[in-house]
Parts: C-alpha cells; sequence; structure tokens
C-alpha cells in the first residue's frame, strides 16, 4: 500500500471529550496515528488549519438524493451523484434511503446499490440502505407527508422476503408505522434480521406507540414531523409518539437540522431528555439539495412525489406539508450551533457519533481517535465547511 501521510497542524479537533486547541492530527494510510501537540512533520504532506475546527467527518442516516439526482432513480450513477454532492458539504458517509414506492422500484434501488459499491470509487462513502416505507399509515395528510397515499400498503411479507434477499444483508433499518395490522409481527422479523426498526408516518397514540417499542421498534424517524403528539380525538385526549418516545429510555431519535422542520425548543427539549448520544442529526434530503432548482420529483421521476423550494424548505404544491428538505450537513452544523446555540460538542456527537453508534460503525468511525478512519471536516469559526479529508486524502 502506498505510504500515504497528511499532517493537520493547528486544528481546533472537536474531540468526544471536548475541544482541544492548537492540536495536530497525523493522518497514515487513511487512518488516525496520532493525535498531539507539536508532532513532527518528517515527510508528511502539511495542512495548516490555522486554529480551524477540525470535526469528525458527518453521517447523514437519512438521505433520498442530492446534486439532481435521487436514489430511487435506480441507477449506479445517481447514486454517485448525490453522494459526491453530499461529500463536498462535509457528509463522508451516508446510509442512501428509499421511500414508499412499487416492490419493482425498491427493487432497483437495491440493485443500484448493488452495482454502485462494486464500481464506484466513492462507494465507501454509502452505507447500507434504509428503507422509509412502504408500510405507514394512511389516515390522514398529517401521517402521510410526501409520502404516495396511492402505494401505501399493508405489511406484505411476501414481499418483504424478496427485498431481503435481494438486499443481501445491506439493510441497516426498516420504517414502519406501529398501529398498522402485524407491525408487531414486522419488528420481530426485522430484529432476526439484524435491522433497525424505527417508527415513521404514523396515527399511533401513546399506548399504541409504547406497544411498538416493546415489540421491537427502536428508533422514531424524523422526530416531531410525521409523527404524532398529545392531541384531542374524537374528544378524548392522547398522548401520541413522541410522548412515548421521550419515557422509553431505549428509543432514539433523528432530527431534521435545515431549521425549519424543529424550532429551537423542540431540539433543545430532545437534547435535555434523552441526551445527545441518543439524538442524530440527519438532512432527510432531496434531489434537489445542493442545487439552484426550485421544484423536482421526490423519490423516481417516474412515480414519485411532485415538490417544490418555498422558504428554504421542499414542500408539496398545496403547502399541506414539507416533503423532505434541501439541506445538507454544512447548513446543519450551522444551524445547530449558530442559529440554535448548542455547544460545538454536542453538534459533532449528533452529526458524527450518534449516527456511527446506529449504523453500527462506532468502532471505526464518529470520532476523532487514533485507530479510526480518517474522515475529518474543516470548519471556519462561523461554522462553515472549508475542507472535507476522506480516508486521510482532502478531497477537491
Amino acid at each position: 500500500m502506498m505510504n500515504q501521510r497528511l499532517l493537520i497542524k493547528n486544528a481546533k479537533a472537536v474531540l468526544s471529550e471536548g475541544i482541544s486547541e492548537k492540536t495536530d492530527i497525523l493522518l497514515v494510510n487513511g487512518k488516525i496515528e496520532n493525535i498531539g501537540v507539536g508532532l513532527s512533520d518528517g515527510d508528511c504532506n502539511v495542512l495548516d488549519a490555522k486554529g480551524s475546527y477540525v470535526f469528525p467527518g458527518f453521517i447523514d442516516v437519512h438521505v433520498h438524493g442530492g446534486g439532481g439526482a435521487d436514489f430511487m432513480d435506480g441507477t449506479a450513477d445517481s447514486f454517485e451523484t448525490a453522494v459526491k454532492a453530499h461529500l463536498k458539504r462535509g457528509t463522508t458517509t451516508l446510509v442512501p434511503t428509499a421511500m414508499t414506492a412499487s416492490k419493482e422500484e425498491l427493487l432497483g434501488f437495491i440493485n443500484a446499490y448493488h452495482e454502485f459499491k462494486a464500481n464506484s470509487e466513492y462507494a465507501d462513502l454509502a452505507k447500507g440502505l434504509h428503507f422509509e416505507g412502504p408500510y405507514f399509515s394512511n389516515s390522514n395528510a398529517k401521517s402521510k407527508g410526501a409520502q404516495k397515499g396511492d402505494i401505501i400498503r399493508d405489511i406484505d411479507f411476501d414481499e418483504i422476503d424478496e427485498l431481503l434477499k435481494a438486499a443481501k444483508g445491506q439493510i441497516i433499518r426498516w420504517d414502519a408505522a406501529p398501529e398498522v395490522p402485524n407491525s408487531h409481527r414486522f419488528a420481530k422479523l426485522m430484529k432476526e434480521n439484524g435491522i433497525i426498526c424505527a417508527v415513521a408516518h404514523t396515527d399511533a397514540t401513546g399506548y399504541e406507540a409504547e406497544d411498538g417499542f416493546n415489540a421491537g421498534f427502536s428508533h422514531v424517524t424524523h422526530f416531531y414531523n410525521a409523527v404524532t403528539a398529545y392531541k384531542k380525538r374524537e374528544q378524548l385526549v392522547t398522548a401520541g409518539v413522541v410522548e412515548a418516545a421521550y419515557l422509553d429510555e431505549n428509543v432514539t431519535l433523528e432530527l431534521i437540522c435545515d431549521g425549519r422542520h424543529i424550532p429551537e425548543h423542540c431540539m433543545k427539549l430532545a437534547l435535555k431528555i434523552k441526551g445527545a448520544d441518543k439524538v442524530m442529526g440527519i438532512t432527510d434530503a432531496t434531489r434537489l439539495a445542493c442545487t439552484d432548482e426550485k421544484s423536482g420529483m421526490l423519490g423516481s421521476k417516474t412515480n414519485g412525489s411532485y415538490v417544490i423550494v418555498d422558504d428554504g424548505v421542499a414542500k408539496l404544491p398545496d403547502m399541506t406539508s414539507y416533503a423532505g428538505s434541501i439541506c445538507t450537513m454544512d447548513r446543519a452544523l450551522r444551524v445547530v450551533c449558530v442559529d440554535y446555540g448548542i455547544d460545538v460538542v454536542t453538534a459533532a456527537k449528533m452529526l458524527s457519533s450518534s449516527p456511527a453508534k446506529h449504523i453500527g460503525e462506532f468502532d471505526r468511525l464518529g470520532s476523532i481517535e487514533v485507530g479510526k478512519q480518517a474522515d475529518l471536516v474543516i470548519a471556519d469559526g462561523c461554522f462553515n465547511v472549508k475542507g472535507v479529508i476522506k480516508n486521510g486524502i482532502i478531497c477537491e
């Protein structure tokens, strides 16, 4: 193997235990070899961080596309376009996300992932697959969101078996509504296959959500969005998914960090109740992210949902629902640290270490530690991303 050595000097390193000023980080052959002060440059290439923040690479566990491509386009080229677009903005690992679609489109999504992983030089950026649907509640527009109601369907175990076989162990997470028929059997099957089972696009009461958590659901997709909270149902006041998730210490959450989906107080409340180790920031980005386009399809071009961009967020044209986002992880960093005033170490947990734990990769990703993969993000004092390092190599 070629001896690749890069020494980052004068960094404000964002470590798990705090910020380390004037720190040097030595990267050798794609790994972090040493962290300290006054490290010798020897035969290394040297990058002077000049006091900038150095974060662990950002990990986005819920993203539909970017740069004009959606993973549901079902081609290896669409995967490469999207991951390259997000890499420039600090995402060094992502989990490609499908949405409610026909079985044939979901199989196309899986096959495109396999082709991308086998042939692309950017294959290391994509880690596993996330299925957002199609087994959701179709009871009202609020829970449905931008998922297409005409193809939301009952849980189909024959379909699931076919998709599991095609995926060959690459599905990391599968979302469903915990109140729909056979959801508990679905959760048990996911657990048997080592797949995270998450609550999403649901009209569940607090008791239904609690039953789902007891059955094996362990995560809430885009928390606060398209999930229930305290409300009146036919003259009866009920709790919802939000309250049930707060009461279950084992349940993890994800928040869309675009500054539109989640108000500041709600984000801070989630962090206060659950702790940063169980809260992760996501983009839920659509193909419109990393572009100047003002409209396009969420999902496949032939069977997706048409969305528009308005006030910095993707929406359905009738304005009844947000529809994913145009967020990128550099924007998420600024929203968390600048707009909402959350401390830098907590932000790094939300955008790096917590999602690394979620996908079972914390032994090699998600923090700046000796022996871990050299995926890093350099940001200035205003939290603008100025450089990205993937596997120890500076991305151009």
